[in-house]
């Protein structure tokens, strides 16, 4: 009877988690000069091919580790996005710093959230996530000091003194226009302002209520152009049965300006003004979203300099503060009519109501306000006094008194001003 040979004993097959991984690579990193890599093999119970393995793949399993949305318990670690939100925030950023826009700790997690949302996964970062970012890419944040990223006036004054001087020659008052973009909450109540502000530092979860607005006026402060509204959607069904806007509306899933928008809403003024022989400058600042635009016959795109648009731009010295206030108060005074009824917690407003009452907004908005706010911003020849005009704000006094009678009626959170300025 032929003798029957026993079978050798195979190897038990250990898989590690991702947790162990990382400890296994940390003493790699830390092993004594006595101790080898077949040695931690064997403590690990794993043969020295599989820990050449783990060690070939250090990048990728320290990316995964890198999000707590990663479960270190794991122990198939299966291609995911994680790689893909690294890589979109690490662009992200060179091109925020680029613009010389002052970047935080606060600022990268939350930008990291919105990029996990675009690509559908559940990505929750941390501040152990940000730190292992930071040291993947060699980041350090610094403290702003000096001219790194505050406005450098040397730059605003030699604008002001040479480009400007020379539009100002170019150009007379009604032909120099500013454009800019804002964010509106455009459902925004007084008494929701904190569970906004909390929203929005923890992903952005109510930026469905967000729109973008696009608002342009000219020097003389005598032509205020259409809004362009971008929103989330592009045919909300509030719109049905609506054949024509009172704005011009635009649309993408998260209701922010894009390039093609604004080189479109561009040309079409250029072929508007061609036909009226107009010729123009449009100075706008130099965001991602305003690129320069080629064969352009009737404006001449103006690109204000970078970290600078919080002195030189005229819409952020007060032309956008004029035009939500104007929004807040129409709002407020819609929800005192629904309180009045009887029925507040009905009180909602469609994306058209906000077309609507935008729209009356940006009306509103005085001809000498406008040219106020150019002036401030400096728009005014060297030969010419850089006094700006003092008017009497009904419209404040009118606002602070709507919002009086709302805290007699409703809970209220927080002050007038932060509800006029949340977004």
């Amino acid at each position: 009877m032929a003798s029957l040979k026993a079978n050798p004993l195979k190897r038990k097959h250990t898989t590690l988690t991702l947790e162990t991984k990382l400890k296994l690579l940390s003493e790699v990193d830390n092993m004594g000069k006595t101790q080898t890599k077949k040695e931690i093999a064997e403590k690990y119970g794993i043969p020295a091919n599989t820990l050449s393995t783990i060690l070939k793949n250090r990048e990728k399993l320290e990316k995964m580790a890198s999000t707590s949305s990663v479960n270190l318990g794991k122990k198939r670690m299966r291609p995911s996005k994680v790689e893909d939100v690294d890589e979109g925030l690490l662009t992200w950023f060179k091109q925020a710093r680029a613009l010389g826009a002052p970047i935080n700790g606060p600022i990268l997690i939350e930008k990291a959230g919105e990029l996990g949302k675009e690509l559908g996964i559940n990505f929750v970062p941390c501040s152990g996530w940000l730190g292992r970012f930071k040291r993947r890419h060699g980041i350090v944040f610094k403290a702003v000091n000096g001219e790194a990223a505050s406005v450098d006036m040397s730059t605003v004054d030699t604008w002001r003194g040479s480009a400007l001087q020379q539009l100002l020659q170019n150009y007379n008052a009604d032909d120099i226009f500013n454009a800019d973009e804002t964010g509106v909450f455009y459902k925004c109540l007084p008494d929701k302002t904190l569970d906004f502000k909390g929203n929005v530092c923890t992903g952005g979860k109510k930026a469905k209520d967000r729109l973008t607005v696009l608002v342009a006026a000219n020097m003389s402060g005598s032509e205020k152009l259409p809004l362009l509204i971008v929103g989330k959607s592009a045919k909300p069904r509030c719109f049905n049965n609506t054949k024509k806007l009172p704005v011009e509306y635009a649309a993408n899933k998260k209701a922010w300006m894009t390039s093609d928008m604004f080189i479109s809403w561009l040309q079409k003024l250029d072929r508007k003004l061609l036909l009226q022989g107009r010729s123009v400058a449009m100075i706008v600042d130099n965001c991602p979203a305003h690129p320069s635009v080629d064969n352009l016959k009737a404006i001449k795109l103006v690109f204000l300099p970078p970290n600078t648009t919080s002195i030189l731009q005229p819409c952020d010295q007060g032309i956008i503060n004029s035009f939500k206030r104007n929004y807040r108060k129409a709002v407020v005074q819609r929800y005192l009519v629904h309180i009045d009824t009887g029925c507040p917690a009905t009180f909602n407003i469609s994306v058209l109501e906000a077309l609507y009452l935008m729209k009356k907004a940006w009306d509103d908005i005085s001809t000498s306000a406008i040219a106020n706010c150019f002036r401030h911003a400096g728009f005014y020849s060297q030969e010419e006094s850089s006094e700006t005009e003092s008017e009497t704000s009904q419209e404040d006094r009118d606002l602070v008194s709507l919002f009086d009678r709302l805290k007699g009626v409703v809970p209220v959170d927080g002050t007038l001003g932060a509800f006029l300025y949340i977004d």
